[in-house]
């Protein structure tokens, strides 16, 4: 087994994402440590710093809450970047043959696009939804469009 070697990565490589820059540039504006601004949001600064590099991509609406006057940003923008920055979640997409298929949230796995289970981890697959606006598969469960951006909360399941 080869062990790869533990390298530092160098302050402007670090890939942040729209809601990680986002809330380490107001931060930094802020002139507040990660330290403080976890104190204020009752989290640790290991979640913060985890959340500001793209590690963590999901932030509870309620952090969000808590963070957006904190720092002098819109609730509604902080929105959009989260959804912006999650990690592949469950999607149809074509496939050579006509199929499609959908990718695991957890895991990553491509699945058929009927299944309601992943193959690769057993995790349930979330139902989709078009966008009323720009007609995207989306998860049902999504309150805004992650491609336009849109309020998604009267969007229906696919059949």
């Amino acid at each position: 087994m080869l062990r790869r070697k533990l390298q530092k990565r160098a302050f402007s490589e670090i890939e942040r994402g729209a809601l990680g820059a986002m809330l380490f540039s107001a931060r930094k504006r802020k002139r507040l440590t990660q330290a403080e601004l976890a104190r204020y949001i009752n989290r640790d600064r290991p979640w913060v710093s985890d959340v500001e590099t793209g590690k963590i991509t999901h932030v509870p609406d309620d952090d969000l809450e808590a963070v957006a006057p904190l720092l002098d940003l819109e609730l509604a923008t902080l929105r959009r970047a989260r959804m912006n920055a999650l990690p592949r979640v469950t999607t149809m997409a074509a496939v050579p043959g006509g199929a499609s298929h959908r990718d695991c949230g957890v895991c990553g796995s491509s699945n058929p696009g009927d299944a309601n289970y992943c193959a690769g981890c057993g995790d349930r697959l979330p139902p989709e939804a078009s966008c009323p606006s720009c007609d995207r598969i989306i998860r049902a469960d999504s309150h805004f469009c992650p491609y336009c951006g849109d309020s998604v909360s009267n969007s229906l399941p696919l059949a």
